[in-house]
């Protein structure tokens, strides 16, 4: 078993790179702070601990307070968020950048983040933020006069929707209450994992508030009111697509920001925007990875339409995007995505605004177009799905409307040229009347309004404090199922529970961290920040799981990120079980548990999933990294009961993979199933998408892991004493390594390649069109199956800069390559567990110096975006500080082995099986 020392020093030394050996602000007794600020390489998303968590209603959160503009949240990525702000007798202070000192973290674990700032001068606030369980958290506040003087303001925090409005508010029992809904994406219901749509809240303070109540708004910004949603139609006439940027990445702007509109056949008079129902799906038209839907069907006259106009805008990137293309006949639903265009479309207006005069009279204003564009708005009531011209073109500013019913309605305005043609339409305003949290404060007026719909709920609460004098305030949200008859005993015990008995096992997790005290203090905190990422994404055994399992990424929440485990994924427990032995262990046991008879294991394996994925017949397995990282796992952890199960059922997996995955019978696999889903490499492929299906080609990235799996196998037999079995897999092995530098090595050009299935050439279709430069070339050298003269070779490649030695990583497609994009998917970016296999592989050739640096370049990516956006991404650009699409991304988190396996004094990594020692 590792040993572990305190990780005490580590925290020491990174407040000493971080602000100069000053005097650590103290956590507890005996836990020192890392004082990390909004500008440091700080993962800040926390979860509940494992014992507290639910798989089905989990709310995590991020903390944001890095944007000055703004107040610092905690924001949930459906549920909401949770901020504060203060009030004088002067000011209203909610801005970052408006604090005497903005918030610095003394320290951050999976579930908490303890913190500090000045919002006045001479304030002192330290804050404990805890994610106590899947459905409550906890906000606390100790406030601090350190001036001379009597001081005096108001504390008031509030909770705010971030994606649906809130509904039902009520106050009562000495709390908030209100609804709110968090509908599922297509894919977690397509696969029919169990959810939570419709969600009762209470929000109390541990003290009697002076103030509280429900606001359309923080400051007088408008929302969209709930879109309507229509999960029982299917799609009719639906396009759908992505909004692409200059640079051919996939747009991940949300709503308002980004807005969309589609007609048909020229007819400008109904409109379909951002705000409309989409069928067949819970979610609106914009989903969080950018992917839109619109269902055209709903227009007048679409059933009779031959073509559609659609348009969309990022404000903050400013891209205006339009199409117009034919409607197919014989598909309901089809690709319609936008890349920016020349067209020169009339201005929108700005300032659009709808302010309710009175019960049924409503004003609008605007500021004329940009170009002196007339003015056509456009109008409907809250249930309707598409927009209707209300004005002729206008050359005035302002419009006084009388409404027709009590309903509320929404209204949008666009430019109108002298053609005919009009532009992209303003941000969608309404008639819900109320009143902004500003308003409260700044004229002190707390109505309690009765609203349909409400942005936000707050509480104020007077505090005077005396020079020297504390006080301390806790806040509590609790959310649980609609339906569910709650008395809301967690919310309440919270408010009372004392945590500092917490101290020992936040000092013992502390502890857990295998030290690497040689690091700088912007590693330091990476390393910091992949454990806590990693413990933070386990579920408790749940549903079908007996062990604990894993998500991708918890918070946010998204479909096949929230699933459950596959293999490549679970690499990163070569990571954990340097900190977590018996969590890593665990992990591999839910894949053994639902092991097929026959030795398959299934794609992606979670509490309350089991994803096969069948294609053409054949059931869809992962990556076969399976042998490997149970061999791994058992190294660190030296556990004979773990080794001796896992050995049976890696043996298993290995018989059926091979048995199944080599279709021609040449001693060679391809992959199977669903065969772009099993090869890991899922989109954007070189290969895949220019040359041919995986299943027509002998993999060399397929058997190389074969190879590894059978040296794993060998391995765990020869520790369990079964010297006949390792026998075999060396045998096994052997020939196999044998084939792959037969069929794949090129030695013209110094390269490993795919193979043609048929003929087990480098030509399928075009001569040579098998001979790209990908990452998997590299994968023989973590094999141990090149040659030293081979490997040498193949560092000429990696260590040109022109092809894969970028200055963020090892790309997984050569920069030379014309399919080539830094930031596209598997044509370019940098995955951390793949250049994690590459680091092995120079470390097996006793090139440490450049393993070393690729450990550096990756790290120096990841630090990048910690310190701008304080997450861990899927993947990063290798070109320049960039990172996409989902975040909290589990896999992430094998860096902390790179920086093991490169800078730990005890890591032998670096000494096993070289070539030629």
């Amino acid at each position: 078993m590792l040993k572990r020392d305190s990780l005490v020093p580590f925290l020491i030394f990174s407040v000493c790179f971080l602000h100069s050996c000053e005097t650590p602000q103290q956590v507890s007794e005996n836990i020192p702070g890392i004082n990390a600020d909004a500008s440091s390489p700080i993962y800040t998303t926390y979860a509940a601990a494992r014992d507290r968590s639910a798989f089905v209603l989990d709310e995590g959160y991020e903390f944001v307070f890095n944007d000055d503009e703004t107040s610092p949240v905690f924001t949930s990525d459906t549920g909401g968020e949770i901020g504060f702000s203060f009030a004088t007798k002067d000011s209203w202070i909610y801005k970052t950048g408006d604090y005497a000192q903005k918030p610095v973290i003394q320290s951050s674990f999976p579930d908490e983040v303890n913190f500090s700032f000045s919002p006045i001068a001479g304030i002192e606030v330290k804050s404990k933020f805890l994610v106590y369980s899947s459905v409550s958290s906890l906000l606390e506040s100790t406030f601090t006069n350190n001036t001379d003087s009597t001081v005096s303001f108001d504390y008031i925090p509030f909770v705010q929707g971030n994606s649906r409005l809130f509904n039902g508010y009520r106050l009562g029992d000495g709390a908030l209450h209100f609804n709110h809904e968090e509908f599922p994406d297509t894919w977690t219901v397509g696969h029919k994992v169990p959810f939570t749509d419709s969600l009762q809240n209470l929000f109390k303070m541990s003290v009697e508030p002076d103030q509280a109540g429900a606001f359309s708004s923080f400051s007088g910004e408008a929302s969209y009111l709930p879109w309507k949603v229509l999960p029982e139609k299917n799609p009719v006439t639906e396009v759908n697509g992505r909004l692409y940027n200059e640079g051919g990445q996939r747009v991940m702007t949300q709503l308002p920001e980004v807005r969309l509109q589609a007609y048909v056949d020229n007819d400008t008079k109904h409109l379909l925007t951002e705000s409309s129902p989409v069928f067949g799906s819970l979610q609106g038209t914009l989903n969080s990875d950018g992917y839109f839907r619109m269902e055209l069907s709903q227009l007048p006259g679409t059933g009779r339409a031959a073509q559609y106009t659609l348009t969309a805008v990022d404000e903050t990137l400013g891209i205006v995007a339009q199409r117009t293309d034919s409607i197919p006949s014989a598909r309901t639903q089809f690709s319609g995505s936008l890349r920016p265009s020349d067209i020169k479309l009339p201005a929108t207006p700005q300032r659009f605004e709808v302010i309710m005069q009175e019960k049924n009279r409503a004003a609008l204003s605007w500021t004329k177009p940009s170009d002196g564009s007339q003015v056509i708005i456009y109008r409907k009531k809250e249930n309707d799905s598409y927009y209707t011209q209300f004005t002729r073109p206008l050359s005035t500013t302002n419009l006084m409307v009388q409404l027709p019913t009590d309903d509320l309605y929404c209204f949008i305005a666009v430019g109108a040229g002298a053609g005919g043609e009009i532009g992209i339409h303003t941000r969608e305003r309404n008639t819900l009347s109320g009143h902004s949290l500003k308003q409260a404060i700044v004229a002190n007026d707390w109505k309690d309004d009765s609203l349909k719909y409400f942005k936000m709920a707050a509480y104020s609460k007077s505090i005077t404090l005396a020079p020297g004098e504390s006080t301390s305030i806790r806040v509590a949200r609790s959310v649980v199922p609609l339906k569910k008859k709650t008395a809301w005993k967690e919310a309440e015990k919270l408010l009372d529970k004392d945590f500092t008995l917490d101290m020992g096992g936040r000092l013992a997790y502390l502890e857990s961290m295998p030290p690497l005290p040689g690091l700088t203090a912007d590693q330091q905190l990476l390393y910091l920040s992949g454990w806590n990422m990693m413990q933070q994404v386990f579920y408790p055994a749940e549903g079908k799981s007996s062990y604990p399992f894993y998500v991708f990424s918890r918070e946010p929440v998204w479909g096949w990120g929230h699933g459950g485990q596959v293999f490549h994924e679970s690499l990163t427990m070569l990571a954990l079980a340097l900190q977590d032995p018996e969590l890593a262990m665990n992990s591999q046991r839910v894949f053994k548990e639902r092991q097929y008879e026959n030795g398959y294991i299934n794609y992606r394996t979670g509490g309350y999933l089991d994803e096969i994925i069948e294609h053409e017949g054949e059931l869809t397995s992962s990556a076969p990294w399976y042998a490997w990282i149970n061999w791994e796992v058992y190294k660190i952890t030296q556990d004979k009961a773990f080794l001796a199960e896992m050995y049976e059922s890696s043996k298993r997996f290995y018989e059926f993979y091979v048995s199944n995955r080599d279709k021609d019978g040449d001693g060679l696999c391809e992959w199977g199933g669903h065969a772009v889903l099993e090869s890991v490499r899922d989109a954007d492929v070189a290969v895949w998408d220019e040359v041919g299906w995986p299943a027509n080609f002998e993999g060399v990235d397929l058997n190389s892991m074969l190879v590894m799996e059978a040296k794993s196998l060998e391995q765990m037999a020869t520790a369990l004493g079964k010297t006949a079995d390792a026998e075999k897999w060396k045998s096994d092995y052997e020939k196999r390594s044998q084939l792959i530098n037969d069929t794949f090595w090129d030695e013209e050009t110094g390269f490993y390649f795919n193979a043609d299935k048929a003929d087990n050439d480098f030509t399928f279709e075009k001569t040579d069109d098998l001979k790209r430069m990908e990452i998997i070339g590299f994968l023989p050298m973590w094999a141990d199956i090149a040659s030293k003269e081979q490997a040498a070779r193949l560092l000429e490649h990696l260590t040109n800069p022109e092809k894969f030695w970028r200055p963020y990583g090892v790309p997984s497609l050569a920069a030379d390559d014309p399919f080539y994009n830094d930031k596209g998917y598997w044509n370019g970016p940098v995955w951390v567990e793949w250049d994690y296999l590459i680091q092995r592989g120079l470390q097996n050739y006793g090139y440490d110096a450049e393993a070393k640096e690729l450990v550096d370049r990756v790290s120096a990516s990841m630090i990048y975006q910690l310190k701008e956006n304080h997450n861990l991404w899927e993947f990063y650009s290798p070109d320049e500080p960039w990172a996409g699409y989902h975040r909290t991304y589990i896999w992430a988190g094998i860096v902390n082995r790179m920086i093991w396996d490169v800078y730990s004094p005890t890591s032998q990594e670096s000494k096993n099986s070289r070539k030629g020692d």
